[in-house]
């Protein structure tokens, strides 16, 4: 089980959605999916904080059943999450140690102006105050989880911190059981009121 996990706007679900499509064995969950079946059977003009929160609540029990499941041999399982609420990542992993799974965090690395344009991108705007709460909790923890290791009895056998140009390409080789991973540098922070380049798809 691969863990993708990101601040909003740092390209998890585009990450996903690239993945699901280059190794079609792969399970992907994803709470976006659920946004857009509901989407479909509602009028445009309902916005999406109004059923976010069934979106979500659908992709949490998706991925409980899922785990509690066990794996299923060559079905790789992909999960999004956020990974910024650390009882919850560490709950999450330790979950799917002992339903049998080889629990793996990616943490894609953006920086501020990135995750901000990746919402734009996206046309879909996280609340200023629960943003702002998602960047407090992931620059307190972004320096320890470039330091963790993982391992056998932690809640993670590894742990990657990865920036967004080069995720797709490492969760793919990681998917398939290819073990090179480049550690993520920290991201240079763009000019005030500047555009962060973004020359990457993921």
């Amino acid at each position: 089980m691969i863990v993708v996990g990101g601040v909003p706007g740092a390209g998890k679900s585009t990450l996903l959605a690239n993945v699901a499509a280059d190794v079609p064995r792969a399970v992907v969950l994803d709470p976006d999916r659920y946004r857009r079946r509901i989407a479909a059977r509602l009028p445009s003009w309902v916005p999406y904080v109004a059923y976010r929160w069934v979106a979500h609540t659908l992709h949490a029990v998706a991925t409980v059943l899922s785990l509690l499941a066990g794996p299923r041999s060559g079905r790789p399982l992909l999960v999004h999450d956020t990974a910024t609420r650390e009882r919850r990542r560490e709950l999450l992993g330790l979950l799917a140690r002992r339903c049998g799974w080889d629990p793996v965090l990616v943490a894609v690395d953006v920086s501020l102006a990135e995750a901000l344009d990746g919402q734009l991108d996206r046309g879909r705007v996280v609340q200023p105050d629960e943003f702002v709460r998602h960047w407090e909790r992931w620059t307190a923890q972004r320096s320890l989880l470039a330091a963790a290791a993982g391992g056998p009895r932690g809640p993670w056998s590894a742990v990657h911190l990865m920036e967004r140009c080069d995720a797709f390409g490492q969760v793919r080789d990681l998917v398939r059981r290819r073990s090179v991973v480049v550690a993520a540098r920290r991201p240079e922070p763009a000019p005030a009121g500047a555009r962060a380049a973004n020359p990457c798809a993921a």
